[in-house]
Order: C-alpha cells, then structure tokens, then sequence
C-alpha cells in the first residue's frame, strides 16, 4: 500500500506504530549505554553550545548527572552522551 493512498486513519495508526518503536529503540540505547557509564568517566555531549566534555557524577535509572569542565550540571539521558575516557 503507498502512503498517498492511505485515509487519515491509516495514517494515523502507522505514525503510533512508527512511534512505539523509535521510543523502544531510544530505551533500548539509553540502557546500552547506562550498562557502560561508570561514575568518573569521562564523557562529551552536543548541546546548543557545541561539544561539551565533562566527568559522571551521578547514575540514575533513566537519566546521568554530568560535571562539565565550567563546572555545570547537566542532567541527560545516557543515549546522549559518548564515553571519552575510561576512569
């Protein structure tokens, strides 16, 4: 079935399937990732500023305090931030 030829039903229904999944997909990388993080690492995130590189602090169920190096503290999820340096 092609999409222009889908009712605003259909169209409806697929944009909630399509949804499901990038929220499973997002879950299932944040928890990668949380498996990985330690309090200490060094890790970097792009924010509005650009790249920023701080140490974890703080590991919650869904979420990771960051102490960036102008000692701010930035609470984000794990699927966000990349491991620098293993501490």
């Amino acid at each position: 079935m092609r999409i222009d030829d889908m009712t605003i039903e259909q169209l409806l229904e697929l944009n909630q399937i399509i949804y499901e999944r990038i929220d499973y997909l997002r879950a299932k990388q944040d928890q990668n990732v949380l498996a990985q993080i330690h309090i200490g690492n060094q890790v970097s995130f792009k924010s509005d500023e650009g790249t920023v590189f701080g140490i974890v602090i703080k590991k919650n169920r869904k979420t990771v305090v960051v102490l960036s190096e102008d000692k701010r503290r930035w609470k984000l999820p794990p699927g966000m931030l990349t491991i620098v340096k293993d501490i």
